[in-house]
């Protein structure tokens, strides 16, 4: 990773959260995983962000640091993003797909010693100094990026690349052995590794992205519609945006999208962004609508350019 780059050099000192016995010995086990693996080191430093542990229902406690104060002194580095919508369209379009996970892909990206001393972070147990690159940092997104798009770099027309998942797509069998045998030489020689038992190979359609795509078709994925459809009434501000959020991503399944959710969207107007909303008649009859549409599993077609188009 490039060394981070200050916009002023203020040393970042940060106490350690308040956390729970419990908490504190999942915490331990997870950085005795990390020293074992050669992920951290023990080490002092003028700047310290501390660590925290995100519990989720229903996944594994996962460690994060909280890199907020070094974030707003990082100079920010840019990369195009990738379009989602026009990844989703062009692997729908396939016969043939394989979707591969790179293993923690940004533990694979090593650190700069100066970068490792002002991404260090410290535990209420100790102070560590990441070797590779962690979760958090303003640039990581950017520097891991930047990196997959050099190392598939003259395979655009059949590898795309978002996060750290890589979408390999093709409109044969035989094609498509060639193809994932060209991804996978290619991040063998730079020493990157995979994670087999979340890839996907060699599939007539696959979840990608939220969607279920391939043979020239795509459909909501059933999981994100679940939680459109069991989204409760909503009541405040940030709850129509949470709505709104879910729902929007598949706006391209439902016709006139904008005007359905229009009372709801009204009810965001004013300058406060937070606070309780006018719940009317016109809600309630887009918030229905919207639920009933995608629960009648939308399918969208990918247009076949070599016919002719009726706009």
């Amino acid at each position: 990773m490039p060394d981070i780059q200050l916009i002023e050099n203020t040393p970042i000192q940060c106490k350690p959260y308040r956390i729970s016995p419990r908490q504190t010995e999942i915490l331990k086990t997870e950085i005795d995983k990390m020293l074992k693996h050669k992920i951290i080191e023990l080490r002092d430093s003028d700047y310290t962000s501390p660590m925290i542990l995100v519990e989720v229902a229903g996944k594994d406690p996962r460690p994060c640091i909280d890199y907020r104060k070094l974030n707003k002194l990082t100079k920010t580095q840019f990369f195009l993003l990738p379009n989602i919508e026009q990844r989703v369209e062009t692997v729908a379009a396939a016969k043939c797909i394989s979707v591969l996970d790179l293993t923690k892909g940004y533990w694979q990206i090593p650190l700069t010693p100066n970068t490792q001393i002002l991404a260090t972070f410290l535990t209420s147990f100790g102070t560590f100094k990441p070797l590779l690159m962690p979760f958090g940092l303003k640039n990581a997104p950017f520097t891991f990026s930047k990196m997959m798009a050099e190392i598939l770099h003259g395979c655009e027309h059949f590898a795309v690349l978002y996060s750290d998942d890589v979408a390999i797509y093709s409109n044969s069998w035989e094609e498509h052995l060639n193809h994932l045998n060209d991804i996978l030489t290619k991040i063998k020689d730079v020493g990157l590794t995979i994670k087999p038992i979340k890839c996907k190979f060699s599939q007539d359609r696959v979840k990608y992205l939220g969607h279920i795509v391939g043979h020239g078709i795509r459909t909501p994925n059933e999981v994100k519609v679940k939680a459109v459809l069991e989204f409760p009434v909503t009541t405040t501000k940030s709850q129509v945006r949470s709505f709104l959020g879910l729902a929007g991503y598949y706006n391209h399944y439902i016709p006139m999208f904008s005007s359905i959710v229009a009372p709801l969207t009204e009810t965001l107007k004013g300058k406060l962004r937070k606070g309780n909303i006018y719940w009317t008649e016109e809600c309630t009859r887009a918030f229905k609508e919207l639920k009933e549409k995608l629960s009648q599993q939308p399918i969208l077609y990918a247009p076949d350019f070599n016919k002719e188009l009726i706009l």
